[in-house]
């Protein structure tokens, strides 16, 4: 890893309506094709990227989490995965109908993860409000586990 260089850094609070979802994404889009230095990108995205993200008695919407999908993979971002409780976001509604998403992420560049192999990500408890806060360490002396692949031939 070189020593000096420059960082970008994308902070993102996601329309919860979904109306300028597009348009917040094609700012990152500009932003993000502007070269090659290293880019970290983190808030309240607002959206799910697998049915998995959400508990709740409502269906997930998955012309959205498609939707999101592209849009992460077109602005080559990468999902920086997390430890902690899965959920992020709730709707505070314990007695009646309550609604858990993992709505808030890191995601960075390939350049990124190049230089900052051991980025950890924590998604610490929610106490106050209604998302849990994030902590990011780039410079972790925790190394990721790399994940054997397995392919089973059905």
């Amino acid at each position: 890893m070189q020593e000096n260089f420059n960082i970008r850094l994308v902070c993102i609070y996601g329309d919860p309506y979904h109306v300028r979802t597009n348009d917040i994404w094609a700012d990152v889009l500009d932003f993000v094709l502007l070269d090659d230095s290293p880019l970290f990108c983190m808030g309240d995205l607002n959206e799910l990227l697998d049915g998995t993200e959400k508990l709740s008695c409502h269906a997930p919407n998955f012309n959205r989490i498609s939707s999101f999908r592209n849009i992460i993979h077109n602005c080559g971002l990468i999902d920086l995965g997390y430890n902690g409780p899965a959920y992020t976001w709730t709707n505070r509604r314990f007695s009646s109908n309550p609604t858990f998403q993992r709505l808030d992420r890191c995601l960075a560049n390939a350049t990124w993860c190049n230089n900052f192999p051991n980025t950890n990500i924590y998604h610490l408890p929610i106490i106050y409000g209604d998302h849990a806060p994030i902590l990011a360490i780039p410079l972790s002396n925790c190394v990721k586990r790399k994940r054997n692949f397995k392919f089973e031939n059905w």
